[in-house]
């Protein structure tokens, strides 16, 4: 059963590969913790700071059709908290929605291991959009799984349903980014059974019970994903050393990941 409500997605594109690009540490630490790092939508303000923007035509019309109101023009104080209301949106937003992020692709892509894995000592491993939604274990209430739609952001028009949404705003980008051909999973930053403590251990209640499911002290959350279930194959940077193909393959091993370790095809090539 899946695990994620889908979005800008048919069913014919489930069986779609996907890569995510990982640095070693990075790569350890899925294998490790046998969960996928999910971060919070304000810490990838670095990479995008337009990150779960509200596209401007619709924060404009939702300002003006608030001030419009009668409860509003009768109460002038209100009137900044009307014009700051987006802004505070977004805010919320990027700290309440968490995303993990993957290369839609049937090939390799020499961008991504340039920017996101490094040379030569650089992993991925690749998947299904269908595995996705399938062996990553979010909580199907709120959570979803979608291509990222590329738009300019200054000119876009959506519902203002949609844009009131933060879930909804995660799967747009601006034009600028489109090479990076992005599937995405988002998620609420709650602490739950799906997540993994630091220290390796499962969360216990006692830890996400109550108020103990907000999670404003980390930048992000582990959810677990059964991968040996999930990678396919896994995939060696170019031009790896051999010490590493021997690391990762043992690594593997331990994690019960079977599925073959491969070079790059782009060995002895410019990247």
């Amino acid at each position: 059963m899946a695990n994620f409500e889908l979005r800008h997605l048919t069913q014919a594109d489930l069986n779609l590969h996907v890569w995510r690009y990982l640095t070693f540490p990075k790569y350890v630490s899925m294998m490790v913790y046998s969960a996928l790092w999910f971060p919070k939508l304000k810490t990838l303000l670095s990479m995008d700071a337009d990150e779960g923007a509200m596209p401007a035509v619709a924060a404009r019309e939702m300002t003006e059709r608030f001030l419009q109101w009668d409860m509003i023009k009768n109460n002038p104080s209100f009137t900044e908290r009307i014009k700051n209301s987006s802004s505070r949106n977004v805010e919320d937003g990027r700290e309440l929605t968490l995303a993990n992020c993957w290369f839609c692709s049937e090939e390799e892509s020499p961008a991504m291991w340039r920017d996101y894995a490094g040379i030569p000592e650089g992993v991925a491993v690749v998947s299904t959009i269908d595995l996705l939604s399938q062996y990553v274990y979010c909580d199907p209430r709120v959570s979803l799984i979608g291509r990222v739609q590329y738009v300019n952001l200054t000119s876009h028009v959506m519902s203002h349903y949609e844009a009131n949404q933060a879930g909804e705003r995660a799967f747009l980008k601006g034009n600028g980014f489109a090479a990076e051909r992005e599937i995405r999973m988002t998620t609420m930053s709650f602490r739950g059974p799906m997540c993994v403590n630091l220290d390796g251990t499962d969360m216990r209640p006692d830890q996400y019970s109550g108020l103990g499911m907000n999670n404003f002290d980390s930048p992000g959350l582990y959810i677990k994903a059964d991968l040996r279930k999930l990678i396919t194959r896994t995939v060696l940077s170019p031009d790896a050393p051999v010490f590493l193909e021997h690391l990762v393959r043992r690594i593997g091993h331990l994690a019960g990941v079977v599925s073959p370790v491969e070079r790059s095809s782009l060995e002895n090539r410019p990247v």
